[in-house]
């Protein structure tokens, strides 16, 4: 076919005979004309059927991208807590601040100085007394700290009576806050000569604090309650000071009945665990008789909001588990980048 026979061929207005609806749901435009009951349709025309279509498909985008997000929300995504300068992690801090009330305050007597007396076991304890964490909480928070944590000790006690067979029980959390608050500090130094000359020169510390200068209690504890077993609570008596819920309950009460204007801060062991034959102990995932290191962990955060003192999670919002090769030697001691990640954490929650 010759070109200009094609051209001509294109401009001829073909009309076809199709049997349709009067009322075309699909649009097309009729002509006037009929035929045998059959209306003429113009070839290709159609009317306003493709702004229908392209409503409908924004519509339909719309739900889309409200049904994604909701998805998306319910999921959860990766939190990242930028204001604290720490490595990434999947599960959010659970913090807990509670500033003291100006009821609370009015007894104290402002001496110009913070100091922050230290409770608690390795955290704290270890290489007494130039332990790394307290140096690096009174560098940070530019404070008097008072290092009082007595190495060997348990947040908790093995019986509810304290006794010679388990001299450990006298330096536990409970008597060292109970002699703190009665001055009384016999039964604690005792049971410590029977635990180690380490714990005894701690212990010995204790009647020289001058409890009236003192700003902040920061109780820190390591694993040995988890690794050893302790109950979690106790059904038959909440405040049982063989539980974790019961101990530090009790303890800080008894702290904040008889000094209501210091602040009490439980700072959370960070994520480190045992290793046992060569093989790392999860916190998350292993129960080694009464729940996980993390159900440990939130039972104490548990007891420290039912008694409105201040919890600061160091597990996720410091030494979590991506980055516990940085922080911790031998998965289970603080170094000096641990201290200094975790006094900078504390920094930012807590202000005195």
């Amino acid at each position: 076919m010759k070109k200009k026979d094609a051209e001509n061929l294109m401009d001829i207005d073909v009309d076809v005979d199709v049997p349709v609806d009067e009322d075309d749901e699909y649009g097309f435009e009729f002509d006037e004309k009929t035929s045998n009951d059959s209306k003429k349709i113009r070839h290709g025309r159609r009317s306003d059927s493709k702004i229908h279509i392209a409503i409908i498909a924004v519509i339909l985008l719309i739900v889309v991208a409200v049904i994604v997000r909701i998805v998306i929300w319910n999921r959860g995504t990766e939190v990242v807590s930028d204001p604290f300068d720490i490595e990434d992690f999947d599960v959010e801090p659970s913090d807990y601040i509670q500033p003291l009330s100006g009821e609370q305050m009015a007894g104290k007597v402002d001496d110009g100085v913070n100091t922050i007396l230290l409770l608690g076991n390795s955290p704290f304890a270890d290489n007494y007394p130039d332990n790394n964490l307290a140096k690096a909480l009174s560098e940070t928070m530019d404070a008097n700290v008072v290092n009082a944590a007595i190495p060997g000790s348990y947040l908790t006690q093995k019986y509810v009576t304290c006794t010679e067979d388990c001299s450990c029980d006298g330096i536990s959390l409970c008597e060292v806050s109970k002699a703190l608050a009665t001055g009384e500090y016999d039964n604690v130094i005792r049971a410590a000569s029977l635990t180690s000359p380490e714990a005894e020169t701690v212990a010995n510390t204790l009647p020289n604090i001058d409890m009236s200068s003192v700003d902040c209690i920061m109780i820190m504890y390591d694993i040995e309650d988890y690794v050893d077993h302790r109950p979690l609570a106790d059904d038959n008596d909440e405040y049982s000071p063989t539980s974790v819920f019961g101990a530090v309950s009790t303890s800080i009460k008894t702290i904040q009945e008889k000094y209501p204007y210091i602040r009490i801060v439980f700072v959370s062991t960070p994520c480190c665990g045992k290793t046992i034959d060569n093989f790392f102990v999860d916190g998350e995932e292993f129960d080694l008789g009464y729940g996980t290191l993390t159900e440990y962990m939130t039972m104490e955060l548990t007891a420290v909001t039912n008694v409105g003192a201040s919890f600061v999670d160091i597990y996720y919002g410091a030494v979590n588990i991506e980055n516990r090769d940085k922080y911790l030697y031998d998965d289970y001691h603080i170094n000096d980048d641990g201290a200094k990640a975790i006094a900078t954490r504390i920094a930012k929650l807590i202000k005195l």
